[in-house]
Parts: structure tokens; C-alpha cells; sequence
């Protein structure tokens, strides 16, 4: 049976889906038709919402006519089950689309990439470029020139001055604050309510007031 042209399936059942299935409600341009979660089962449903099985539905799906997919899982310190998601949901020609809440401010001259997913409350500046895959939660602010990389995550709250760097694989914790100029390196890690005030190298694991 072919579905609509702009029907969507979930890969996630958790939190972080029920905040994208507000947002893409209230977007209104994409009609949800089912959740795939393998901690999930089968038949039951996430607000409303089918679960239809695990990950390995997604070529059966797409066969139906299926052509969008939203990577609905969260991330608590390591972003690699989004990106695995993200990669496998590309190589079966799906299209991530970005889904920005109606409620997020976006400056002119952002650039926004495949897959990024940009919350209620966020504020994102003039000149910053989000990479595919990035997330940007909650009330985030990020200020004019950032560059936050692909599949970096910044949780609730973040305040992100202008000209930082997120790399690629990133995760922020809630509420840090990085202030201008200062580059969070690839798959760094900073712990909710950090103050980042010097780089981050790749890899590294920040906390507290200065991060160290």
C-alpha cells in the first residue's frame, strides 16, 4: 500500500521522540505513520502513534513508499547510535529531512544541514552553519559564527557565545556554557553545567566551574 509523500517513521521510542512528535505536529507538514524502537512492542503505541518494530522494518517500509525518516533517539554522553541510525537510514535512500519547531528562532544566513533537529525555545544566530545530524534541544542559544558539526549534540539549555566550534560528534550537557571563540573538539564530551572557557581537545571529558 503506498503511503503519503510526506509520511515519516521515528527510529526511537523515548524521550526524545515525544519532543519530536510535538514539534512535527505542530509543524504540520509531515504525517507521522509509526514508531520503530526495539525496546518497544510490537502493536502498542507512543502517543497515539504505532510502534511498528524494530530497525530491521525499515526496508519493508520503504518499499511501501515510505520516503522520510526522523533518527527520534536521544543521546546521554556518546551520539554513535544517532549516527549509525542516521548512515543506515541513508544507505536505504530514505530522506532525513531538518525539523525545526515553529517555536526555535532562526537568524538569517544559518545554515542547516540533513537531519538536524532544532527544538522549542532555541535560538540560533546570524552566520552558524549545523552540520547533518545535529541537534539543538531545548531553549539552546547559539550566537552568530558558530559551526556545530555532524551529529553533535547539544542538550537543554546550552549556551553556545559567538565563533565556538562544535566538533563532529560532540555532546554538551545541560545547561554548560562555552563562551567566544573556544573549539569543542570531535566526539568531547562536556558535563552539564560546565563553563568551557579554553578548547576542548577530541575526545575529552570536561566538568565543573572552568571546565577541566
Amino acid at each position: 500500500m503506498n503511503k503519503p509523500l510526506n509520511s515519516i517513521i521515528l527510529l526511537g521510542g523515548g524521550g526524545h521522540a515525544k519532543v519530536l512528535i510535538d514539534l512535527i505536529t505542530q509543524r504540520g507538514d509531515y504525517e507521522i505513520v509509526g514508531i520503530l524502537d526495539p525496546e518497544l512492542k510490537f502493536g502498542t503505541y507512543l502517543k497515539g502513534f504505532d510502534v511498528l518494530g524494530a530497525d530491521e522494518e525499515l526496508p519493508k517500509l520503504r518499499d511501501q513508499g515510505i520516503q522520510y525518516v526522523a533518527v527520534a533517539v536521544g543521546s546521554i554522553k556518546c551520539t554513535l547510535l544517532r549516527k549509525t541510525l542516521f548512515n543506515r537510514s541513508q544507505e536505504l535512500d530514505f530522506q532525513i529531512p531538518a525539523l525545526i519547531h515553529p517555536r526555535a528562532i532562526i537568524s538569517a544566513g544559518v545554515e542547516v544541514s540533513d537531519g538536524v533537529q532544532i527544538m522549542a525555545g532555541a535560538i540560533i544566530q546570524t552566520d552558524t552553519t549545523l552540520r547533518e545530524g545535529a541537534v539543538i534541544n531545548t531553549g539552546v542559544q547559539v550566537d552568530h559564527d558558530c559551526r556545530i558539526g555532524s551529529h553533535a549534540f547539544l542538550s537543554p539549555g546550552v549556551i553556545l557565545s559567538g565563533g565556538v566550534t562544535v566538533g563532529n560528534n560532540a555532546f554538551i550537557g545541560a545547561g554548560a556554557v562555552v563562551i567566544q571563540g573556544v573549539k569543542v573538539g570531535k566526539n568531547a564530551v562536556i558535563a552539564a553545567g560546565a563553563v568551557v572557557v579554553q578548547d576542548v581537545e577530541d575526545g575529552a571529558l570536561v566538568k565543573g566551574v572552568p571546565a577541566r
